[in-house]
């Protein structure tokens, strides 16, 4: 007879789907790209022009993710692994939400996006691809955030945590067993 894990209530425990971990590990890999992208767009405009915090900002934010996110490309293929980054997405999802609205007032604000982040920098193509790569990054971070929040939670069921009653069941024992009245 198959046992399978049970919740606190007895009705069984969610099961993971086939696809969750490969697309766990393709949103991942999007959100690196973007990230590298926004980190080699901002890197390039403190490199050539002069910079504010929000260059500084987008750099920072995009070196801490990369980090972040080589290890985490791989994790996925991994079957012990349960979705711990579920609350270091949460966070930087965030940032990145922070990045996102730095580059829109940045370069969309009166239409003065020659004088904004960089100074003097003529290349609103780049500005503006700066500012949808940010966006890109905060929303697959949003999306892994869930991911990972469903992984973690379907993985907590599975395993030997469930209580089996017959195992602690005790039967008296035969043969030269005292009476009782």
């Amino acid at each position: 007879m198959t046992r399978h894990s049970t919740n606190d209530y007895g009705a069984p425990a969610p099961r993971t789907n086939k696809m969750h971990r490969p697309a766990l590990m393709a949103n991942h890999a999007l959100h690196f790209i973007s990230s590298l992208i926004v980190l080699g767009i901002s890197a390039y405009f403190i490199s050539a022009f002069t910079h504010n915090t929000h260059l500084r900002y987008w750099v920072g934010l995009s070196a801490a993710d990369i980090l972040l996110y080589t290890p985490a490309l791989f994790l996925p293929t991994m079957k012990s692994y349960k979705g711990y980054l579920a609350p270091i997405a949460l966070v930087f999802s965030y940032l990145w939400l922070v990045a996102f609205v730095f580059s829109s007032q940045d370069y969309n604000y009166n239409e003065g996006q020659l004088y904004n982040s960089p100074r003097g920098a003529n290349k609103p193509g780049l500005k503006y691809t700066l500012e949808a790569f940010a966006f890109l990054a905060f929303f697959t971070n949003v999306i892994g955030f869930f991911l990972e929040a469903r992984l973690w939670d379907v993985q907590r069921f599975k395993g030997g945590n469930t209580f089996d009653a017959d195992k602690y069941h005790t039967a008296p024992a035969t043969g030269n067993a005292p009476a009782t009245v």
